[in-house]
């Protein structure tokens, strides 16, 4: 049987297309695990350094929850700092159970469909509604930055409640006060992440 080289080309081309894939997949990665520049992460021994509400969100209360022991405890936060945006509100009281930001982290987790993030601190809403009490507000969206500046086709938009400023223009995340006026950080306030994968993982 005779080829030309046009086709014996071909077939190269062809089976280099073939093998190319998963060879090529597997040595992708290879020695990743030793490159400090890729493998940044702190190994699941220092977990629980990092972690808070340890013994109040659990892998029992959230069975998908990706924490390394039954202990669960969340690590994505930010002490004295509002990542939140404004796209969705849920606010929630002392009345409501609220009590401390772990509560605040279980409501956002138990609601995954909705809520992306969530803020422990005073809103200021008046005594007869937050007993002058730290509150949990529950958003679908982190702050935007201040580069960035969203106008909201409403009439187009589902699972929203009222957008009180729309379009909606990014700022520095602002921090958490004592007092009304902003003068006073507390750092006690604190927000964080609490998403949900394409697998059901649920990550706090």
């Amino acid at each position: 049987m005779h080829f030309s080289a046009a086709t014996a080309l071909s077939i190269l081309a062809l089976a280099s297309s073939v093998f190319a894939g998963p060879l090529g997949q597997s040595s992708r990665d290879s020695g990743d695990d030793n490159n400090t520049d890729i493998n940044i992460f702190p190994s699941k021994d220092h977990y629980n350094d990092y972690a808070i509400c340890k013994g109040r969100v659990t892998k029992d209360m959230f069975p998908q929850l990706q924490a390394p022991s039954n202990e669960g405890g969340c690590v994505r936060y930010f002490p004295a700092i509002d990542i939140t945006g404004v796209v969705t509100m849920v606010n929630l009281y002392a009345k409501d159970g609220i009590k401390s930001a772990c509560d605040c982290a279980i409501a956002c987790l138990d609601d995954p469909t909705t809520c992306t993030n969530w803020v422990f601190k005073h809103t200021f809403a008046g005594a007869a509604i937050d007993n002058n009490q730290r509150s949990c507000t529950l958003y679908s969206s982190p702050n935007l930055p201040m580069g960035v500046t969203l106008d909201y086709n409403l009439g187009q938009s589902v699972g929203f409640g009222f957008v009180n400023m729309n379009a909606q223009q990014g700022a520095d995340a602002p921090l958490t006060f004592l007092d009304a006026n902003s003068t006073m950080v507390d750092k006690y306030g604190v927000s964080g992440f609490a998403v949900r994968d394409t697998n059901q993982r649920q990550y706090c």
